[in-house]
């Protein structure tokens, strides 16, 4: 009988969240995640590619926080039917260690004792292909799941899978989007609003409630939003770099950029569209 496991590395999947939802690298806690919605996309994917095979259980890897301990995003994973949360270890200067190895430990050992069949794999690490490759040598089919752009991918990793598939953009906002700012503005009060942009804590990744109606492009003002972020950096720690530039600058600074887009998703309530940003970054540029 046919059987398939998943292994996850929780630390490339939240890489490329962050570039889905806001184009660029974010830390966990500006995005909100539906884990009910990831758990329920994950699995209707395994079933549309693995149809008839037995699904095993997703395990799901990731490093344990500075102190050592579980993350809310972990006690999220734990809380999931068919997840199972591995976590790695830090080193002494608090580096994430042992992750990989842990994945390729255990697709080997499942592989030996002929527990499953077929792995899915979703990382992009190059270090995983000798991995791969000795579990293949074993008998074990083991394929990828890209998310996002195959350029996000080790093209070594991806040349020794036995088969790819990717996620797309818009599947991955399916379950994520921008997580809310502390100082939650109503729409109608956008224009009017000075609060500077705080990103919200880690626990509001926690919430499985329904995303809400995204607002109309035609109803934003996007003057107001770009003003509300240049608020918001001018009350940073960045505020000397907003200030070093001009409006003939062709390309904001990354740090700039990413504060920018994580308002302006923030405030509509989802991913702004490639023209909404190009708007709010001419709005933006009037400001400096």
């Amino acid at each position: 009988m046919r059987r398939v496991a998943v292994f996850a590395d929780a630390g490339y999947f939240w890489v490329q969240v962050a570039n889905a939802v806001f184009g660029a690298k974010s830390p966990r806690s500006a995005v909100k995640l539906d884990y009910e919605r990831l758990r329920n996309t994950l699995l209707a994917e395994v079933a549309a590619q693995f149809p008839g095979i037995d699904l095993l259980r997703v395990y799901w890897y990731d490093g344990p926080s500075q102190n050592g301990q579980k993350t809310v995003h972990h006690h999220c994973i734990d809380k999931l039917d068919d997840f199972k949360l591995r976590l790695g270890t830090r080193n002494g200067a608090g580096q994430q260690k042992a992750v990989d190895g842990l994945i390729i430990a255990d697709m080997l050992g499942l592989a030996q004792a002929r527990a499953i069949t077929d792995a899915l794999l979703i990382s992009g690490d190059a270090d995983m292909t000798p991995g791969l490759v000795a579990a293949q040598n074993l008998g074990l089919k083991v394929h990828l799941l890209i998310m996002g752009p195959s350029s996000a991918t080790s093209p070594q990793l991806a040349a020794e899978a036995d088969r790819k598939f990717s996620w797309s953009a818009k599947i991955i906002e399916s379950f994520a989007e921008p997580a809310p700012p502390v100082d939650r503005v109503p729409a109608d009060a956008v224009a009017t609003s000075v609060q500077p942009f705080i990103a919200a804590p880690i626990a509001a990744d926690i919430a499985f409630a329904t995303k809400p109606e995204p607002t109309e492009s035609a109803a934003l003002d996007w003057a107001a939003i770009a003003k509300k972020a240049h608020n918001g950096i001018s009350a940073s720690g960045h505020a000397t770099t907003l200030t070093s530039l001009t409006r003939t600058a062709i390309q904001l600074p990354k740090i700039i950029h990413v504060a920018l887009l994580r308002t302006g998703a923030a405030t509509v309530k989802r991913s702004l569209q490639e023209a909404e940003k190009r708007q709010l970054r001419s709005e933006f540029k009037k400001l400096l």
